[in-house]
């Protein structure tokens, strides 16, 4: 899932965040994106390559709601020689209090990389990854915490790493938005097999983004983002996928 400027954007135009998001009760709304690079958590999920990704959601009145994001991918076949496996899909459910200017959401998560997996050796975990994430925003700031409870992105022995998100951004006028991320992730644990710590795969990723409201619920974003991730770590077929990256995104919100 990209991280999104999407809650600091909306809070940064006219009435509260509790007028807005009563807009959206009752009914399934989200958005369809079109993005010359999908980049997730500081990382290029599409290796470079453009990609397309569709959210859902659904808001109760009552406070629960539930979601599905899916997401075109490129990044598995190249870990997992001889894998077909295209899309990313991120299924979730969990509940939401807005009151004024503030939002805080909590919800359980479900990121599944659907497809064939070819047999690899040594043997090694799917990707797929069980999550509880938190999230407070106000006004313009943000904080959001994924906390895997299972297996982290194949990892072995990873249970317990975490992804913390801190956001901030500003409206300028109606139709403007620069928003700023600042994100750690931090493995636990240590592989069974060589007893190396995962953490050596932590870093810290950083994204900046301007957003220009357009007509009919278009938005237009230019996004750059870059970590502090060993290259090493995160080169594949040659191409950094946690380097520093540039991506236009097209986004049409229902």
């Amino acid at each position: 899932m990209r991280t999104a400027l999407a809650f600091a954007a909306v809070c940064a135009f006219g009435s509260s965040a509790a007028a807005r998001a009563a807009s959206d009760l009752d009914r399934p709304s989200g958005y369809v994106a079109l993005m010359s690079n999908y980049v997730g958590r500081g990382l290029s999920q599409s290796v470079g390559n453009p990609s397309v990704q569709i959210e859902v959601n659904y808001y109760d009145s009552s406070g629960w709601y539930a979601g599905l994001d899916v997401t075109t991918i490129n990044w598995v076949d190249k870990v997992y020689a001889g894998s077909s496996v295209h899309f990313e899909l991120d299924a979730y459910a969990g509940y939401r209090w807005i009151s004024g200017d503030w939002m805080v959401r909590g919800y359980a998560m479900r990121v599944e990389f659907p497809g064939h997996y070819a047999p690899q050796n040594p043997p090694a975990q799917e990707p797929n990854t069980n999550e509880l994430v938190g999230f407070v925003g106000w006004r313009g700031l943000s904080a959001k915490l994924n906390y895997s409870v299972s297996d982290s992105y194949g990892t072995p022995n990873s249970k317990g790493s975490y992804y913390f998100d801190l956001g901030a951004g500003r409206g300028f006028g109606e139709k403007w938005y620069l928003g700023a991320h600042v994100a750690r992730k931090q493995p636990r644990g240590r592989n069974p097999q060589t007893g190396v710590p995962n953490d050596r795969t932590a870093y810290t990723a950083y994204k900046i983004g301007l957003t220009r409201a357009l007509p009919r619920d278009f938005a237009l974003s230019l996004e750059q983002t870059w970590t502090t991730a060993e290259p090493e770590l995160y080169t594949l077929n040659g191409y950094r996928v946690a380097g520093s990256h540039f991506a236009v995104v097209v986004q049409k919100n229902f």
